[in-house]
């Protein structure tokens, strides 16, 4: 009698955890099922050198995931393996992606937000910038993929834990081992994480918080411009560089991207990489931001909402969105517009996410209004929906679409003039 109710108890408690984290696994499943289909064979070659270099060599940017893969691998890196670990990061990836996604979704179940959130969060699942963009065939293996994962990871903290201190100091530390990866989180994953210093330093709003999260960010701040511009790898040529790595991998080494990243100087890498593309860039990057306009007018109606909501403490929500134009130097100095616009995508979708998680006032008011605007005119947000979907995802350099999109209005004036 005892061992049938425990069952029965077991039974309950297992249907019930199901009931309650069906969001999650609805959304793993759909990411799953997509990495599934569509992922790479082998990484791209420009960034899989960095699998097999680390701290031995120096202390410099992007040493930090090939140290760890040290550990395991001391004497020769096979390329299944560092595949396999690429394969596994992307799998903890879609685990807490989905476990945010999912908290925020159930938070605000059957309130006013929560359709607006439901169709943020469906927008962004959808879009070019959705998680199947770091498992297109160029970006297959880019340390962006951990730099999200410690991002989203920070996100999770940010929820659980009702510390401020502890959430801060927690912040930074997964700050400057983002920055160990490689040095561009400061500038594309950086406005999530300042969106979470801020909420956390207006929580209370003690003057001690305001003064910790400006230290902490201050240390962010020098970490960065150490790694960017002091650090350096203890070899002087890149043909030694290349001799070393090939004796430690059959993985492809790259010579070009190792010479720009270690050897050539700023305004060299500027010039060879950047300049002589850079109209194609704008070009593109313009029918890009035309091709994703309708995520352009949901987030600025939305903010638009949250703004007027949070008059109180207005400051906070426009430091979040000031925080944006940390993507500006990104876009400026690297030729990677694909990957700037695929993390801008993210960090839109999940600043609101995590702000509605944290029952954020002003957030779910926006939300609330978006909700509205959502049943008023659902056919609109249907075919916006399905516009994203019918859009490729990001490559490294630029959505495919775009050049595709271009080539055509150019034949259609030819036709006609």
């Amino acid at each position: 009698m005892k061992i049938s109710t425990r069952v029965k108890d077991f039974i309950h408690k297992f249907l019930l955890k199901c009931y309650l984290f069906r969001r999650e696994g609805c959304i793993f499943s759909a990411l799953f099922l997509t990495f599934l289909c569509s992922v790479p064979s082998s990484l791209h070659n420009w960034n899989s050198s960095w699998y097999v270099m680390d701290y031995s060599l120096g202390f410099d940017s992007r040493l930090l995931i090939g140290s760890l893969l040290r550990l395991f691998h001391p004497d020769y890196l096979p390329a299944e393996h560092a595949y396999t670990f690429v394969f596994i990061s992307i799998l903890v990836l879609l685990l807490l992606l989905s476990y945010v996604l999912g908290f925020a979704l159930r938070k605000t179940d059957n309130q006013p937000a929560g359709a607006g959130l439901l169709l943020l969060t469906s927008l962004y699942l959808l879009s070019p910038g959705s998680p199947a963009y770091l498992w297109t065939g160029e970006n297959m293996g880019r340390f962006d993929l951990y730099l999200i994962i410690l991002t989203v990871f920070a996100a999770i903290l940010y929820i659980k834990i009702p510390d401020s201190v502890i959430r801060l100091i927690a912040f930074t530390v997964i700050g400057l081992t983002a920055l160990c990866i490689h040095q561009v989180f400061m500038f594309i994953f950086f406005p999530l994480l300042l969106a979470m210093y801020a909420d956390t330093a207006w929580e209370k709003g003690k003057k001690s918080h305001f003064v910790l999260g400006g230290i902490c960010l201050f240390l962010l701040c020098i970490a960065f411009i150490y790694l960017q511009l002091f650090s350096h790898l203890n070899i002087d040529s890149p043909e030694n560089l290349i001799a070393l790595l090939s004796s430690r991998t059959d993985l492809n080494i790259n010579e070009t991207a190792l010479r720009y990243e270690y050897f050539a100087t700023i305004d060299t890498a500027f010039r060879e990489l950047m300049l002589n593309q850079l109209s194609e860039r704008i070009r593109y990057g313009i029918v890009t931001v035309f091709l994703l306009s309708p995520l352009l007018f949901i987030y600025g109606y939305l903010w638009h909402h949250i703004l007027r909501a949070g008059r109180g403490i207005r400051f906070k929500y426009l430091l979040i969105l000031l925080s944006q134009l940390s993507f500006v130097p990104a876009f400026l100095l690297a030729i990677d517009w694909g990957r700037w616009f695929g993390a801008f995508i993210t960090v839109q979708a999940l600043q609101v996410v995590i702000l509605a998680a944290r029952k954020d006032a002003a957030v779910l008011a926006g939300l609330a209004r978006l909700s509205i605007c959502l049943r008023k005119h659902p056919y609109l947000f249907i075919a916006a929906g399905i516009w994203m979907a019918s859009l490729s995802k990001f490559q490294a350099t630029l959505l495919p679409d775009a050049p595709v999109f271009f080539g055509s209005l150019y034949k259609l004036y030819q036709t006609i003039f």
